[in-house]
């Protein structure tokens, strides 16, 4: 492996579109030893309606270009390719958020693999079957405008790299990405050079739990594709979607917990022993109410990886 740097995310739902919040988190971040950040532009207010807000990114490149940071994009969680309802404006958030990322000078773009069922249309009556036929379907959707946007991607100088998925009790399987041999099948068909995968080591560890399959075989499927990595901590044993009290959840030690990594039960070292052609960053994703062990995490990463 060859680490370039160790990125934290400044998380989206704390920033809530505030860039003096974001001068605060980046403060800290440097003081605990960060060189990699990563944004989204709907935690900085950067989107209105799928359009990038030209009056927000000239504020934001303000307060960017007054750290040393390297930065990484997190696209909108809610983006999703195989959306049928407003098509269009899927597109343009996707090319909004990869022309964000040219302008913050970060290489990647992360996207959440497109969800067969949305999470927001989880609870709601009438749900499509989701038969193999209308799968493929949306499959063979996705497949194509990620190749599409490839091209995008290309002409901004970013990657994209498709993210696996958590899995939840009321809705699994949602998602293709929930199974990172389905994950690598796409990346592999996609076939294009600026499209890889962004492996999340607790949502696969989480995903491998709940379905019953060996993460470190899914580790080494998806392993050729990788251009970003995520890494925190949980215990493996998945929550529904509907819970939301952290707290509640951590007490119990479930769900999609974005732990400081050591702090779960996460195989990080065994997973990173596959993963020896990396060549990138890995972005420390945690919660923002462990903010206050950043610097404990990032000695933990360090430590893990030999760096």
């Amino acid at each position: 492996m060859q680490i370039t740097g160790i990125a934290i995310n400044a998380d989206a739902t704390r920033l809530d579109g505030s860039l003096d919040l974001l001068r605060s988190e980046l403060d800290y971040f440097g003081e605990a030893g960060f060189d990699h950040v990563e944004i989204a532009p709907h935690g900085v207010g950067a989107l209105l309606n799928g359009e990038l807000c030209r009056k927000q990114m000239e504020l934001l490149l303000q307060v960017l270009g007054t750290y040393p940071f390297s930065y990484l994009v997190h696209g909108p969680n809610p983006m999703n390719l195989m959306d049928r309802e407003a098509p269009q404006l899927e597109l343009r958030m996707f090319r909004a958020s990869l022309e964000f990322a040219e302008a913050i000078g970060a290489p990647v773009l992360v996207y959440h693999a497109g969800r067969f069922l949305p999470e927001e249309r989880f609870q709601l009556p009438a749900q499509d079957s989701l038969t193999p036929a209308y799968t493929q379907q949306l499959w063979d959707l996705e497949r194509g405008l990620l190749q599409e946007l490839g091209e995008v991607a290309a002409q901004h100088g970013v990657v994209i790299a498709i993210e696996n998925a958590r899995p939840y009790l009321d809705a699994s399987p949602y998602c293709y990405g929930e199974f990172l041999a389905s994950l690598a099948a796409m990346a592999r068909q996609v076939a294009h050079p600026r499209v890889r995968v962004a492996l999340d080591l607790g949502h696969a560890y989480l995903a491998a739990c709940h379905h019953g399959y060996d993460l470190l075989e899914g580790v080494a499927a998806v392993a050729p594709y990788v251009g970003h990595v995520h890494l925190h901590d949980n215990f493996g044993r998945c929550c529904a979607s509907y819970e939301k009290k952290q707290g509640e959840l951590l007490a119990t030690g479930r769900g999609d917990l974005h732990l400081p990594v050591g702090w779960g039960e996460v195989p990080a070292r065994e997973v990173f022993d596959r993963l020896q052609d990396y060549r990138g960053a890995v972005t420390l994703e945690i919660r923002p109410r462990y903010r206050p062990y950043c610097h404990e995490a990032l000695i933990n990463a360090r430590a893990l990886l030999g760096i």
